[in-house]
């Protein structure tokens, strides 16, 4: 689906057609400058989408903030998986801070540059992302497509939902 890729592009400006899924969890961390004068940390934590990681990606997810489901544009089968990975988000948030049952989040259509090979339209991602009232956006990771608009997008809700104290 890309995870692991968009993260990178993002971060390193770097794209590898040869970048193997990721197994488990890996941690990153990026400032994001909303403004002259506000900067915002993002923790970026990407969970491994392999069935053997389910237990181990649970745990990631209470005391989340902000969540982000990637699929593939030309993988009809990765959108499929949407409502259950979803579900899994669900089931595990820890939301006694917020008291509410959702997280904010943002769900990308990665490999927009497949045009050519799509197997999911622009359409049911947006339909998908109104069903559990979250954005929606498409994305590259191979040319960096919309990177930087997610990001700040990500970076600019989460410092309105969570302000510095």
């Amino acid at each position: 689906m890309g995870k692991s890729s968009i993260i990178r592009q993002f971060l390193l400006g770097e794209f590898d057609d040869n970048y193997h899924a990721t197994a488990g969890v890996d941690l990153s961390a990026v400032a994001i400058n909303l403004d002259a004068f506000t900067p915002v940390i993002l923790t970026i934590i990407d969970l491994g989408g392999q069935d053997d990681f389910s237990s181990l990606r649970t745990q990631y997810y209470k005391g989340a903030h902000y969540s982000v489901l990637v699929y593939d544009i030309a993988d009809r089968k990765s959108f499929e998986c949407l409502p259950e990975w979803y579900a899994g988000i669900l089931q595990n948030i820890d939301n006694s801070e917020t008291g509410h049952s959702t997280l904010p989040g943002l769900l990308i259509g990665n490999k927009n540059d497949l045009e050519s090979e799509r197997e999911v339209s622009t359409k049911d991602g947006r339909i998908y992302a109104d069903l559990i009232g979250w954005q929606f956006w498409e994305s590259s990771a191979k040319t960096g497509a919309n990177l930087k608009e997610i990001f700040n997008r990500i970076a600019k809700e989460i410092f309105s939902n969570h302000p510095p104290k």
